[in-house]
């Protein structure tokens, strides 16, 4: 049982966390004349008139009073300890043999050394390591194996008769191993003191689990850890982009033996293994350890792992795609070359209507229609525009033009503005398998657009909304996909950055599940939509609406998936003030959703709250991830 006052301070909302208000001013004034925009100072001016000064204080605690985040990256500050691995140990009725697997090849003799301390370091006593020689005849390695396999009865060895490939010696040693869970180690990397601790900790409140993965960092040649990989949960369609699941990773043996092991590939076993793998464990017999447990020995050029680009692995993933009934184009992404860009195709074509809510602004409404039919080929689509009592005459005499030709349908919303209400009126007109939700200042620029949406919903039944990369006009991303629990409430993916960039470990390019999309440019099941009863218009009619709305999708098992072959320009707020109403709206989804808000599945809770860009790090010691480790007493920790 958790005690009361650990409980409190597990589940206090991350927004009431504030630094000094000094730091707030200080970090407000940098911010607003450090690098003056127009645009800055627009938003002070609407925020000053629609709620006084209130709501600018308000604002600014909401931008740059959140929480104090780490300092640097410290990697063994959130490490299991030796008596605190113990503890957890004693709790775990089920202790099975793991076997880590190591192919020895010629890399150097001193770092394979440190892999084999590392295995025979750990606080969990029940493994088996099984050093496998496919290409290295150098005698201080030959040595060193049979130095460890005289020593230690858990460490075995065995040569290859010839000059095997890397699958062989590999599935030659998971034959032979005896363990019922099985995990792979490169000879110049390390596992933590406490790896196997959390693995076996995990399979115990996991039993039908089947696959482990873990958080990785980088060693440098001077034995310095740097560059954390603080990963999501579970997603296939990302597993698809990137071998993101690769450091470290254990699956059980009986998988491993029902696809048979790795295939004989010129280049990417590993990916191949695991896409397989995915294929036949379920989703939720698949379970990521949110701590680094694994070192990585650095590789100039990679993502965080040693997964090269390759042509291979690019075949892989078209192999992946086709057993899944999946038609699609695989190609190296030019920004980032270990990260597979994913052209989907539609397998048919429903029809699709895309629903703009307006008022006035007739030149953000033409120029949004007017890149629909510039960049859209789909051949079974129709744009609805949801007119909010336009006052402005060209605006009425252009929407009644495109009427009459039969390019728009027009529905009138003659109440006070309720974005939610009126997408929710629109739906409600139309039979059309799936709708877009469009704002009128959203510019389309990307080919296919339209395609690659469908197309991505078509997967499966469970895919209930999907979006794309939505960008400023100077190029910065507005919007990568939703993630909750940033400022206590939601943000944007990669918000700020420079597009030319690849993103957090490559997630700005890569095709993934989120936890949501924004209403601004988003695909959605019209059935998905009505089975949670659509936008709530009441407690939520201008904004949260999208975060609600895939809280509430997700909750029903609908996925959201963030596709970045969708680009368009976000032209964002340009019609609507800021207004007080939206404290309140902040407020409402704290309320509703505070057990969602700060546990992003597909964030990590090592990574900081305090901004969108993934840079930072949370404090999350053990015990908040362990709640039984609060009874160990303070000396004996």
């Amino acid at each position: 049982m958790r005690p009361k006052r650990q409980q409190e301070q597990i589940e206090r909302p991350q927004i009431q966390e504030r630094p000094p208000y000094l730091l707030i001013l200080t970090r407000a004034f940098i911010w607003f004349f450090l690098r003056p925009e127009v645009r800055k100072f627009a938003k002070a001016v609407n925020a000053y008139r629609s709620g006084g000064l209130r709501l600018c204080w308000y604002r600014l605690l909401g931008r740059f009073g959140t929480p104090i985040r780490e300092p640097s990256y410290r990697p063994f500050r959130n490490q299991l300890s030796r008596s605190q691995s113990q503890f957890l140990l004693a709790k775990c009725p089920n202790k099975p043999v793991i076997s880590i697997i190591v192919v020895v090849d010629k890399r150097d003799g001193k770092w394979l050394a440190k892999c084999i301390n590392s295995v025979a370091s750990q606080y969990y006593a029940n493994w088996e390591l099984i050093l496998v020689n496919s290409a290295s005849q150098k005698s201080s390695q030959i040595r060193l194996v049979s130095t460890w396999t005289s020593q230690d009865s858990r460490v075995r060895a065995f040569c290859l008769k010839h000059n095997s490939t890397m699958a062989e010696a590999t599935n030659s040693a998971i034959r032979q191993a005896r363990g019922k869970f099985i995990g792979f180690l490169d000879g110049d990397d390390e596992l933590t003191a406490d790896a196997l601790t959390w693995i076996i900790w995990t399979i115990n409140k996991h039993p039908q689990a089947r696959w482990f993965y873990s958080d990785e960092d980088k060693i440098s040649k001077d034995e310095r850890c740097h560059s954390p990989y603080f990963k999501p949960d579970f997603s296939p369609e990302l597993l698809l982009s990137n071998m993101y699941t690769q450091h470290f990773i254990i699956y059980s043996a009986d998988a491993l033996s029902e696809i048979g092991g790795l295939r004989e590939l010129d280049s990417g076993q590993e990916h191949d293994l695991s896409l397989r793998l995915s294929e036949v464990i379920p989703r939720e017999q698949i379970v990521h350890i949110p701590r680094v447990l694994y070192h990585c020995r650095e590789v100039t050029g990679s993502l965080g792992t040693k997964q090269k680009p390759s042509m291979g692995a690019q075949k892989v993933v078209a192999e992946a795609l086709k057993r899944r009934n999946l038609r699609a184009d695989v190609s190296l992404h030019k920004l980032c070359p270990t990260l597979y860009q994913i052209a989907l195709q539609p397998s048919h074509f429903p029809k699709v209507s895309i629903i703009i809510p307006t008022r006035n602004a007739l030149d953000l409404l033409q120029r949004c229609v007017h890149s629909i039919r510039e960049y859209t080929n789909y051949p079974n689509y129709e744009i609805i525009v949801v007119d909010n009592q336009s006052n402005d005459l060209k605006v009425t005499e252009y929407l009644a033009a495109e009427s009459s030709q039969r390019h728009v349908k027009v529905l009138q919303y003659n109440n006070d503005f309720n974005h939610s209400a009126m997408n929710n009126i629109a739906v409600s007109s139309v039979k059309s398998e799936f709708v877009v939700f469009m704002n009128n200042d959203v510019e389309i620029v990307s080919d296919n657009w339209l395609e690659q949406l469908v197309a991505t919903a078509q997967i499966d039944e469970s895919v209930g909304t999907v979006g794309g990369l939505l960008l400023y006009p100077d190029g910065k991303v507005q919007h990568g996909g939703m993630l909750l629990g940033i400022l206590g409430l939601a943000g944007h993916a990669h918000k700020r950055m420079e597009s030319n960039s690849a993103g957090y470990f490559g997630r700005l390019y890569a095709f993934q599940e989120m936890s949501g999309i924004t209403a601004a440019l988003a695909l959605v099941r019209r059935a998905a939509f009505e089975f949670v009863g659509g936008f709530n218009s009441e407690r939520y009619p201008t904004s949260y609406n999208d975060v609600d709305l895939c809280i509430r999708l997700r909750k029903e098992g609908f996925r959201c998936l963030y596709n970045p072959m969708v680009r368009a320009i976000h032209y964002e707020a340009k019609t609507r003030p800021i207004t007080a109403d939206e404290l309140h709206y902040q407020e409402r989804l704290m309320a509703d959703h505070s057990e969602i808000l700060g546990n992003d599945p597909f964030y990590n809770p090592n990574l900081a709250l305090d901004n969108e860009q993934f840079s930072g790090f949370r404090r999350f010691p053990v015990e908040d991830q362990i709640p039984e480790l609060a009874d160990i007493p303070r000396g004996e920790r």
